[in-house]
């Protein structure tokens, strides 16, 4: 099998699309599988030409006639129906949003329609998406909405470590403010459904970290392990029949994850989950958008506005999504075959 990846181009603003057609300029990733992106032709052009990407580019008028070009033949763009953007990278604005907006909606609904077998995006800047008039906390939400699933979220994963985050792109106040029982339970729910749907995994080994310091050490640095955590954790097992372990201490668990004591560590809030496994380097870091019936991967990085166009942006993440869903894109082909 060689899967059909939609890729959006992603926020033009920032290093999305210099990453994206530095990688796809690779022989050996053209062999694998068959990218189309989506994106705007003139203005992928000029950013290959700024950051001396040596590729070639050809507007293509469906995804069908898209995935049908060669793996010699220059890459296919899907050419977006919003202007090109004319502002200057490196500043949010809402023509950056609009554009990586609908380069997104439109790969995953691709997916959705099984014209493509996986997508991967290059980071998009929430600032300049909200600046297009898009509330969307992030690109798992625009996923989660378009599957119109009653549960998603974002498996964001580096070696052994794989993560669940309950809370994703909000302020700390927030996301504590919003860490209620039932609302534990469902994550409990996706983190188990994601480790059997998407990695393969039949009786995973998922624990749920606690808040506090020491996971609040018997109430004594907080009560919501007792009040909120342990009781979403016994509900998840009384309703679902999911046994999982927790409230454990955040300082531990993240390290026992890496070192593939657990399956998934489900954690309770952004920086909670991204600051080990950043620490473990970011080339082999990514995150899957779990609870739909996309297969949505992507880079662990943001569209870092500071350094686009500099030469400094780093393609390998991006190389090692791709590898990422070229190969979960196989393994879901065989679960269906099987």
């Amino acid at each position: 099998m060689i899967p059909r990846l939609a890729i959006p181009q992603g926020d033009l603003g920032g290093i999305g699309p210099e990453v994206a057609l530095n990688v796809l300029s690779r022989a050996e990733v053209r062999a694998r599988c068959r990218p189309l992106l989506l994106g705007h032709v003139a203005a992928l052009r000029s950013i290959a030409d700024q950051c001396g990407i040596k590729v070639e580019l050809q507007a293509v008028p469906d995804a069908s006639v898209g995935f049908d070009v060669s793996a010699d033949a220059p890459i296919p763009v899907w050419e977006l129906e919003s202007p090109v953007p004319t502002a200057h990278h490196g500043v949010p604005h809402s023509e950056f949003g609009f554009a990586s907006v609908e380069a997104v909606l439109r790969a995953a609904n691709m997916a959705l329609e099984s014209r493509a077998d996986a997508v991967v995006t290059p980071p998009i800047h929430k600032e300049s998406m909200h600046l297009a008039g898009y509330n969307f906390e992030g690109q798992t939400q625009i996923f989660g909405e378009l599957c119109g699933s009653p549960r998603y979220g974002m498996l964001a994963c580096n070696g052994k470590l794989r993560v669940l985050i309950a809370t994703r792109h909000m302020a700390l106040r927030q996301a504590v403010g919003s860490i209620e029982i039932n609302q534990i339970a469902k994550q409990v729910r996706i983190a188990h459904e994601a480790a059997r749907e998407v990695l393969g995994i039949e009786n995973p080994r998922v624990v749920l970290a606690g808040l506090n310091p020491h996971a609040g050490e018997g109430g004594a640095f907080g009560k919501e392990e007792s009040k909120i955590l342990k009781p979403g954790i016994d509900q998840a097992q009384t309703e679902y029949g999911f046994e999982t372990a927790g409230p454990a201490v955040p300082d531990s668990v993240f390290i026992e994850g890496a070192e593939g004591k657990w399956d998934v560590v489900i954690a309770l809030y952004h920086d909670q989950a991204f600051i080990p496994l950043k620490l473990m380097g970011r080339n082999k870091a990514y995150t899957l958008f779990v609870g739909g019936k996309i297969l949505r991967v992507s880079p662990m990085h943001g569209a870092a506005y500071d350094i686009a166009r500099t030469g400094q942006a780093d393609p390998e993440p991006f190389a090692y999504s791709i590898d990422q869903a070229i190969k979960l894109a196989a393994q879901k082909e065989a679960q269906t075959s099987s």
